[in-house]
């Protein structure tokens, strides 16, 4: 499927907005500097990561690096995770939950409201995740690995998360933002805040913002 037609009918699926079109991935640095330059921050500031670096974040999470090829390993290229962001906003990027469009690079909004709005009120929610400028959100449903018994796709598809969300933390350190992997967290309710469709749940949490001074 051609990125056009791809992103146009993932946008169409979600019944949203119009397709805000990322600028195109910009690699760099090493992959020894970013394994040196990573750690878990939780004291984040803003403002919320420019429309470039939100373009690079998802890309090394979950874009495309060949044609129908994903940066992550995918058990049987089934891709059962989808990458969402909710972000306080920049310029270009209202504040808003987004899903991200793998084959198109692009984002589709399909809430408003920044991570203090759609995270903060929820129960035991820690504060420093509410207060992140940005937070990716991966979600994954299993049943897309056909073939795999329930346990087997749930098993393959936390595997890929994990991939997906070092990949995004690596990216993280190489822009110099700060992240991190938020634990402890009630995802089935993160789930229900961003709307997730039937079959999906919320399997990992990433805030990232500016290291505070």
């Amino acid at each position: 499927m051609r990125p056009v037609l791809a992103l146009l009918c993932g946008a169409a699926l979600l019944g949203a907005q119009d397709p805000i079109q990322l600028p195109a991935p910009a690699p760099r640095g090493t992959l020894a500097e970013a394994l040196k330059a990573r750690a878990t921050v939780r004291a984040l500031a803003g403002p919320a990561p420019t429309l470039a670096e939100t373009a690079q974040l998802l890309w090394a999470a979950q874009g495309e690096n060949r044609p129908g090829k994903r940066t992550v390993p995918s058990a049987k290229a089934r891709y059962p995770l989808d990458l969402y962001l909710v972000t306080a906003g920049t310029p270009g990027l209202p504040a808003g939950v987004y899903r991200y469009l793998p084959a198109g690079h692009a984002l589709v909004r399909v809430a408003g409201g920044g991570p203090a709005e759609v995270l903060g009120g929820l129960k035991a929610m820690q504060p420093w995740i509410a207060a992140a400028p940005a937070v990716a959100v991966v979600a994954a449903t299993p049943r897309r690995i056909d073939g795999a018994g329930q346990e087997d796709a749930v098993r393959l598809a936390a595997y890929e998360a994990g991939a997906a969300a070092q990949a995004l933390l690596l990216q993280a350190a190489a822009l110099e933002l700060g992240a991190g992997t938020a634990v402890g967290v009630d995802l089935a309710a993160v789930g229900q805040a961003l709307k997730l469709p039937e079959g999906a749940r919320a399997v990992a949490l990433l805030p990232i913002g500016h290291r505070a001074r």
